[in-house]
């Protein structure tokens, strides 16, 4: 391990009205209730005498926003990154558990039992999600060396990298809590996989500035 590890800011976006509702939103495209870009001001002032060299987010309108709002202070450009987007959920988009249970129990069964190889109906594989995300921060580890780079993200993404950089077994996926506008750190050089690397993790779903 040398000098040349990345420093990564993985934060969750703000409120959205379907996260107060419990509804799964995947990669439908909500935007932040008043408090969730409330949440992201006060992590924008936690932050900003932090040094941070690039900013990334999940091109959907959440995540976004709540960048934009974090990068103000730091007069930072927000780059977009498709692959940090969250887990497809297909059809079950914009439904709460009990919606879902009604119309599609045995398939979310299916899927739970094993969602790193299932999928939900027109949605994506935990295996998918978890390929993508180890292929951006391996990318922005290489393009950012001994960087600080902060990535606004979704729970889904956050728990994959996380589960990758620790190589958990599956059922341990959900057991991360990751809160809207908290910060994850770890750091990593890029130089190697995600699990095979000198890559560790230094907090997780900090949440303290709220």
């Amino acid at each position: 391990m040398g000098d040349t590890l990345a420093r990564f800011f993985l934060v969750r976006h703000g409120e959205t009205m379907w996260n107060r509702q419990l509804k799964y939103q995947g990669q439908s495209d909500i935007p932040l209730t008043d408090e969730g870009r409330a949440q992201a001001r006060i992590l924008s002032e936690r932050l900003k005498h932090e040094r941070i060299d690039a900013i990334y987010a999940s091109d959907l309108e959440r995540t976004v926003e709540t960048a934009e709002i974090i990068a103000e202070p730091h007069g930072l450009k927000v780059l977009r990154a498709p692959l940090m987007r969250e887990l497809n959920f297909g059809l079950w988009e914009g439904m709460t558990y009990d919606e879902i249970m009604q119309k599609w129990a045995q398939e979310y069964r299916d899927w739970q039992a094993d969602p790193y190889n299932k999928t939900p109906p027109e949605g994506e594989s935990l295996s998918d999600l978890c390929e993508r995300v180890s292929e951006f921060l391996k990318e922005a580890a290489n393009k950012h060396p001994d960087g600080r780079i902060l990535v606004v993200s979704h729970a889904g993404p956050i728990r994959a990298i996380l589960s990758v950089l620790l190589n958990l077994r599956q059922d341990f996926f959900w057991k991360f809590k990751i809160s809207n506008t908290s910060v994850t750190i770890i750091e990593y050089d890029g130089q190697k996989e995600l699990p095979e690397s000198d890559a560790f993790i230094v907090t997780v779903n900090n949440t303290y500035h709220l």
